[in-house]
């Protein structure tokens, strides 16, 4: 693959993430997993409705059957709980895209298969949960994959 396709696919990858993680994170009641209750080392698949941007909760899957995501970091933004939510969006994704991106940047191998989609907290439950994140690797074009990326 050529460097300039990669950028472009993450460009256009991040350009759809940022429309619909605003409602990644909304909270609801069920027996599933809260999105932001998940660990380094969960896999899921992606619920049909992302389209929609209401994902809320993922069933997660053993790694080692076939899944779509699997979360490779997590992290607070506001562990003190004393940070208002940031007032911009924008750059509040990316600086935890960027964050989860340092992560990966020593696996060149991951990097070159997954795309990266940050999940952040939203303005209702950034303080109850600490301004969290969930970095999840996606396979690039779709697709499942059958085992832990092993971080």
């Amino acid at each position: 693959m050529t460097r300039a396709w990669i950028v472009g696919l993450v460009a256009a990858l991040l350009v759809a993430v940022a429309l619909a993680v605003a409602a990644l994170v909304l909270l609801s009641p069920g027996d599933d997993t809260l999105v932001l209750d998940l660990d380094s080392g969960d896999c899921f698949d992606v619920p049909a409705d992302i389209a929609d941007a209401t994902i809320a909760e993922v069933d997660t899957i053993d790694c080692t059957k076939p899944h779509e995501a699997e979360v490779f970091a997590t992290g607070e933004l506001n562990p003190d709980r004393d940070q208002p939510y940031p007032a911009d969006e924008q750059q509040l994704f990316a600086r935890v895209d960027r964050q989860c991106a340092a992560v990966l940047a020593d696996r060149p191998d991951l990097v070159e298969r997954f795309g990266v989609l940050p999940v952040v907290a939203d303005e209702q439950s950034w303080n109850s949960y600490r301004g969290r994140y969930v970095c999840v690797a996606i396979p690039y074009g779709g697709g499942t994959t059958e085992r832990s990326l092993g971080l």
